[in-house]
């Protein structure tokens, strides 16, 4: 059983690294080292090794058979999957949602996407975004949905800014869309019923199908 300053190096290394991952500081397919790591972040070994495999276990890395780890690189095929995922996820998560709606929830997403219209750059926005999400498959109440959504919106998340970068190069707006996407959820989730909540949600999803390539 490990040690709980052991346990506190290893939990600070997963979090530092999964910031890094889904910011897009270490980018996909970069190689993580065990000894570089251990001497960048100040710790030894053992904890870097326990922050790679539970970011192994949330699909941001991977082992390779030569014994090297490296950021996991998506697919076209891999980021439809996550997002086909999450669409039947987060569909039956705004459905609950609705059912529990407040003003209060309102007002936190309103504020939410208040900010997404001052984002400054695509990272900004991705976080906003992430965050409204997280808001509303939380609202659902349903720990079993939660546990399966958590892997993926780090897939997710790690994807988010190189999706929006393919909608720019597609002369999409996604600042403008996002946004526009995001208002129509919440119309549906506070003054819609239960399967209009989740048809919005569903379908601001996999709208990004197209850019999953």
């Amino acid at each position: 059983m490990p040690r709980p300053r052991a346990a506190n190096q290893a939990t600070a290394a997963h979090l530092r690294l999964r910031r890094e991952i889904v910011s897009g500081r270490l980018q996909q397919g970069s190689a993580l080292g065990e000894p570089g790591l251990a001497r960048r972040y100040g710790t030894s070994r053992a904890p870097i090794r326990e922050a790679l495999i539970a970011l192994e276990r949330e699909g941001l890395v991977r082992f390779e058979k030569t014994g090297r780890t490296r950021v996991r690189s998506f697919s076209g095929s891999e980021m439809r999957e996550i997002m086909e995922a999450r669409a039947a996820i987060e569909g039956m998560a705004a459905r609950l949602a609705n059912r529990l709606w407040t003003e209060e929830d309102t007002v936190a997403l309103e504020k939410n996407i208040a900010a997404q219209e001052r984002a400054t750059d695509l990272a900004a926005l991705s976080r906003l975004d992430i965050d409204l999400h997280h808001h509303v498959v939380t609202r659902g109440d349903n720990a079993s949905l939660i546990r399966l959504w958590e892997p993926l919106r780090w897939q997710w998340e790690a994807h988010l800014v190189e999706i929006y970068r393919r909608q720019s190069g597609d002369d999409f707006v996604p600042e403008k869309e996002t946004i526009r996407a995001h208002r129509h959820l919440l119309k549906a989730l506070a003054e819609g019923t239960p399967a209009e909540a989740s048809e919005a949600m569903m379908n601001h999803i996999l709208f990004n199908l197209r850019w999953a390539r």
